[in-house]
């Protein structure tokens, strides 16, 4: 029987691995994983990952693998991210000890795999972020929820007005609290106060409910133009949204995701504590945030060896 019939689990397209010795293993792994609350997304991609291999070597299993085959199921995958893709079959053999399928991991026979060098990112400079955020009393907000609390695309994308919970601070002003999640985790961020001010104009003057979505897709024709904030807003139409943004505020094309690494740069570079900067980013490791997120350029460390030196 194959994996597919047993536990009916199919994000990709490709199934053909589920007809291999390892299939079934592969599908009760994955099955583990989707339990233990993974998202759609982490199990689409080790699916990819373990198929790959199971294809390569269609007459192994999670305890007959050897240190040889796991070897070139590595070098299958593209140089610079073969470390994250032998990542996922380290999971899975974890698992596999832990359920008696295997007792020992080919893949710890492998050589460390060295970390490519992290590119630098091209963040959103101070007086971009002021351009972008004043490009209206609709459109303006949004680019400030984006900037002041480091939200996903896809968090922005959901994102309702009732996400926002109003809360009174130590000198007795309101502030607000941002809360999203990624794959079910929920995560509550704090705001500037600017970022409270432009939410709490853009509802008030605009009219919005609690279940209406902050993101908006448009319905015009020749006589009239309307908003529509029911249902979260597709990809398209917001990529659409982002780019005539950047296009009226005469700033440079750059990805969405890097609003998201401008917040992280400009905690550290204000003070911020790595520490508290993962659990605003809803990282479960400290390592993600200071390998992917932070962006600290030679003017940063300029300034640091000034303090050091005395003269900051």
């Amino acid at each position: 029987m194959s994996a597919t019939a047993v536990v009916g689990f199919d994000p990709t397209r490709d199934k053909s691995y589920a007809a291999t010795r390892l299939g079934r293993d592969v599908a009760d792994f994955l099955a583990w994983m989707e339990l233990g609350g993974a998202s759609p997304r982490t199990l689409d991609q080790y699916e990819r990952d373990l198929a790959r291999g199971a294809l390569m070597f269609p007459d192994r299993d999670a305890a007959t693998l050897e240190d040889g085959d796991a070897l070139h199921i590595a070098r299958q995958f593209k140089p610079a991210e073969r470390r994250v893709r032998v990542a996922a079959w380290n999971s899975f053999y974890k698992w596999a000890r832990r359920t008696r399928r295997a007792t020992v991991n080919p893949f710890e026979a492998l050589p460390v795999m060295r970390r490519p060098a992290q590119k630098a990112h091209d963040i959103f400079t101070d007086a971009e972020r002021e351009a972008l955020c004043g490009i209206g009393e609709i459109d303006g907000p949004l680019m400030e929820i984006m900037f002041g609390t480091g939200a996903r695309k896809g968090d922005c994308r959901t994102l309702r007005v009732k996400h926002f919970r109003p809360t009174e601070d130590a000198d007795g002003r309101d502030s607000f609290v941002f809360l999203s999640g990624k794959g079910g985790k929920d995560r509550v961020v704090p705001v500037l106060p600017r970022v409270s001010r432009a939410v709490a104009e853009l509802v008030l003057l605009n009219g919005l409910g609690d279940d209406d979505h902050f993101w908006y897709s448009v319905r015009a024709n020749e006589i009239s133009r309307k908003v529509m904030r029911r249902d979260p807003v597709g990809e398209g139409t917001f990529a659409r949204w982002w780019r005539d943004s950047l296009d009226r505020a005469g700033v440079r094309y750059r990805n969405p995701h890097l609003t998201r690494h401008t917040y992280a740069t400009n905690w550290l570079r204000n003070g911020g504590r790595s520490e508290t900067l993962q659990k605003l980013l809803g990282h479960a490791s400290s390592r993600t945030t200071t390998d992917l997120y932070v962006h600290l350029d030679t003017q940063d460390v300029l300034a640091d060896l000034a303090i050091i030196e005395g003269r900051g």
